[in-house]
């Protein structure tokens, strides 16, 4: 039971904090004790350069090749998959509102995890090296990417204006910036760095539960929550799971026209199906903290947050599956 709660212990948190907005808004929400777009900032800035110091960037070299994998897997990253979203999309938005299906958008074309991706690859019989390289292109790609394609769509969507250059130094600053210094410290003292990554790793998970807890509060402040009915509540993460089941089936399958080992076939899939909280919360904030009052962050967020899970859920029991068939 202890072992159980340990290896869902992100997922219950994410409830938790959730239930703790709906509950007790006031201190999360804007104005509140524990908000202000300092400490958000700071906690996305304290995301990225704990990945730049834990990532493994020696493997990038050895991970560049074959090039039709990660042509492969940046497709699905932000081309197929919002299609096959789009699809499914045709029959939800008949219950789903705008700031919902937005959501739903906003997952679809989000990078793929890198420490998810890189570890259920590595635990399955998937090549690592591929794993580690795929992620941070698809993670530095995602910086002028996302924002491009979700102003685009506010624009169209709505009456919003959203520059894009400052939101991009924000990005770059919040982002980029933080990537580049952990990175510079793991290669100048290796050892520290590699303390303070095993000490600081529940950090990052902290700071992203109080990132979606204050997203949730303000919601909460705003009366948005409570007009919720139950077609809703089964609707979106429904939709969420049928989405990444569709994909999954379908990415698995197009893999085989790669002609490439087995191993990397494992690799893809991951790659190519996981969607990443840890840049898609702070890309999702940044985005529409430069438009506020246009839709509802939480109503965006759930998507996302019902997909994560979901995906963690399918991967650990499909890993094993994939050793014991390699086996």
């Amino acid at each position: 039971m202890r072992l159980k709660l340990k290896k869902h212990a992100f997922t219950l948190g994410l409830l938790g904090v959730v239930v703790l907005a709906i509950l007790f808004p006031e201190p999360g929400a804007k104005g509140g004790i524990l908000f202000s777009e300092f400490t958000t900032k700071l906690g996305v800035f304290v995301i990225f350069l704990l990945q730049g110091l834990g990532l493994p960037t020696s493997e990038l070299a050895a991970g560049y090749r074959p090039k039709r994998l990660h042509a492969f897997v940046l497709s699905w990253n932000y081309f197929w998959f919002p299609i096959v979203a789009g699809l499914l999309l045709l029959p939800l938005s008949l219950v789903l509102p705008s700031d919902f299906q937005l959501g739903f958008w906003l997952l679809a074309i989000l990078p793929t995890t890198v420490s998810s991706s890189v570890v259920f690859s590595t635990v399955s019989g998937g090549d690592t090296s591929n794993a580690v390289f795929s992620t941070v292109f698809s993670n530095l790609l995602s910086v002028l990417l996302v924002p491009t394609v979700a102003v685009a769509y506010l624009a169209s969507e709505t009456e919003a204006k959203i520059p894009l250059l400052p939101l991009f130094t924000t990005l770059l600053i919040l982002i980029v910036l933080p990537l580049i210094i952990g990175q510079i410290f793991r290669k100048v003292v290796p050892a520290q760095s590699a303390v303070v990554t095993k000490r600081t790793k529940p950090l990052g998970k902290w700071t992203i539960l109080f990132i979606v807890h204050c997203a949730f509060a303000n919601s909460v402040q705003s009366g948005f929550l409570g007009q919720l009915d139950a077609t809703l509540i089964i609707a979106v993460p429904g939709g969420a799971i049928a989405l990444l089941i569709i994909v999954s089936e379908l990415i698995w399958w197009s893999a085989a026209w790669l002609r490439i080992t087995r191993a990397q076939r494992i690799t893809v899939f991951f790659c190519a199906s996981q969607k990443s909280l840890a840049t898609g919360l702070p890309l999702a904030t940044s985005i529409l903290a430069a438009a506020p009052g246009v839709v509802d962050t939480a109503a965006v967020l759930i998507p996302l947050l019902s997909y994560h899970p979901a995906q963690l859920v399918l991967a650990g029991m499909l890993s094993g599956r994939f050793v014991t068939k390699e086996t």
